[in-house]
């Protein structure tokens, strides 16, 4: 006789490959979006946002989407994150992602100090929420819509140190090799690469992803998965 096996271990194992077996129907994309951002920000995810310092505004929860497949649950606009960054324009994004700024600007400041030798005060973004397809070398595997349309995902075009000029994804950014020789390209190759590796956002996309990333980064808390 087989034994029972576990339900807490084998369950998710077990769907993921009946899902990869095509075994079973599972709901289109856009709703595991939906359900996956939904679920992310607990009842006091504004309260704790609060107390970690930053800046913002309520937004009224949405309960289910709009007839686009789009809508942020549990909404705020952003204006300063927890370490004093300054966003421009604030940013309109969920809570639960609003809440693991506080992660995202604790590596960007410390690759602030060790290349730059001073704080980033401003983060000049290129949107936030925004009820749009996923564009570039995504498009084809991600059935639609973008983390953006569910308020999950923001994208950083310029970073403005206390002293000194601003660090220009567009210009600064070096793609390939070794380390980048200036102290710009340095910083900004330190961000993508901490930011992928320590998990503070689920992905990091940039000039290196594809050509639509040319002139920022794409930041997002989306599902593990892409399909």
């Amino acid at each position: 006789m087989t034994p029972p096996t576990s339900p807490g271990l084998a369950g998710p194992w077990i769907e993921h490959l009946a899902d990869a077996a095509g075994l079973r129907e599972r709901p289109p994309r856009a709703q595991r979006q939906w359900n996956h951002i939904a679920a992310a920000a607990g009842a006091d995810c504004r309260d704790a946002l609060k107390v970690a310092g930053a800046r913002f505004q309520s937004l009224p929860d949405t309960v289910k989407p709009n007839k686009k497949g789009c809508g942020i649950p549990h909404g705020v606009l952003l204006s300063r994150g927890p370490t004093g960054i300054v966003y421009s324009p604030p940013l309109q994004v969920d809570c639960s992602l609003a809440l693991r700024l506080g992660d995202m600007e604790r590596v960007i400041q410390e690759e602030a100090e060790a290349h730059l030798s001073s704080q980033i005060v401003r983060i000049n973004t290129l949107g936030s929420y925004a009820c749009r397809e996923v564009v570039g070398r995504m498009r084809p595997w991600s059935e639609g819509l973008s983390e953006h349309s569910f308020g999950n995902a923001f994208d950083i075009a310029r970073f403005s140190p206390k002293r000194g000029r601003a660090i220009s994804v567009l210009r600064d950014y070096v793609l390939h090799g070794d380390d980048p020789s200036t102290r710009e390209g340095r910083f900004l190759r330190g961000v993508a690469r901490r930011l992928r590796a320590e998990g503070a956002a689920a992905r990091v996309l940039g000039p290196d992803f594809d050509a639509s990333h040319r002139d920022h980064l794409h930041i997002d808390c989306g599902t593990p998965r892409w399909y």
